[in-house]
């Protein structure tokens, strides 16, 4: 057992207090879920996920303007695992924004976080270990490149932004995952540098995210009717239909597994131009898109 690990099993031990466990409820309450069926009168404001429009590569914009099938394209196969990673992440935070409007269901504190609560928590309960691990990882990586080029700008967080910070989001992700089979996890949590102070508190907070998401994840898994999720994509490139494909794979995992009680269409599609929204659901329309553009930034952009 490793020193981090033997530090954060006596912290976890003494987070079981009353005025320990007091203080972390106070901390999750603003960023998780309330699974009660009673508030679902409530009215949520739907938030779409943006980031800053980046101009496309010169061989993506050349691949992208051809017309028919595209010629196979050899891909890195490092770069597009980081692809994969966040692809997945996101399409599950994407879902969160999509059952909390379909669902009516009330959200304390900011929608983006508990979002990116459930996507954690269904990256841990569909995929095994290794695999929910490394997803998890790659989703956190995103944030801290995102980090790491805003700063080598020279440019300041956005503070009226709907999202919190990137490395708040990448440490949030880290903690959960962690948190989730701290015994196995002690190696990861080393390498992703979470601090001891918090990893204390990590199990704890993987609990109550699971049970908070868990009344709901549970009624579309048991549901024995319901709507399954729509699948299609205009992507391009090599690299942009690959990508499609992961989606695809996940709109069938989860028709697999659970019963939506409304329609759900889920697209992969160039995004106008001057547009700045990478990917988002569309409140009303029902409809989660993946802009390609946001998969050629994520191949760029990859760590080395």
């Amino acid at each position: 057992m490793s020193k981090f690990h033997t530090r954060c099993l006596t912290g976890m031990a003494r987070c079981r207090s009353k005025l320990c466990m007091n203080k972390l409820g106070f901390i999750l309450s603003i960023a998780l879920l309330v699974p009660m069926t009673v508030l679902a009168e409530g009215r949520v404001n739907k938030q779409v996920d943006k980031t800053e429009k980046e101009t496309l590569t010169q061989a993506h914009q050349q691949d992208e303007g051809k017309q028919g099938k595209p010629e196979a394209v050899a891909l890195d196969a490092k770069r597009f695992e980081f692809v994969r990673r966040n692809m997945i992440s996101t399409f599950y935070h994407e879902l969160a924004h999509a059952l909390i409007d379909i669902m009516d269901l009330p959200v304390l504190g900011q929608e983006e976080d508990a979002a990116d609560v459930f996507s954690v928590v269904m990256v841990d309960r569909l995929f095994e270990e290794a695999d929910a691990v490394a997803i998890n990882s790659g989703a956190a990586r995103g944030f801290e490149v995102d980090a790491i080029k805003m700063r080598s700008r020279g440019r300041e967080w956005d503070w009226t932004d709907e999202h919190g910070p990137d490395m708040q989001r990448y440490y949030n992700i880290v903690c959960l995952t962690y948190g989730g089979a701290p015994e196995r996890r002690a190696d990861f949590a080393e390498e992703m540098r979470l601090p001891e102070d918090r990893a204390e508190i990590c199990e704890a907070e993987f609990s109550m995210a699971k049970n908070s998401w868990g009344l709901i994840i549970k009624h579309i898994a048991d549901a024995k009717t319901g709507k399954p999720i729509s699948f299609s994509e205009s992507a391009r490139s090599t690299l942009q239909i690959r990508a499609a494909q992961v989606i695809e794979t996940e709109v069938k995992r989860v028709n697999e597994k659970f019963k939506l009680p409304r329609r759900l269409r889920v697209t992969v599609k160039r995004c106008a131009r001057g547009s700045n929204f990478y990917a988002f659901y569309s409140s009303g329309r029902e409809k989660i898109t993946f802009c390609t553009n946001y998969i050629d930034e994520l191949y760029r952009d990859a760590p080395e």
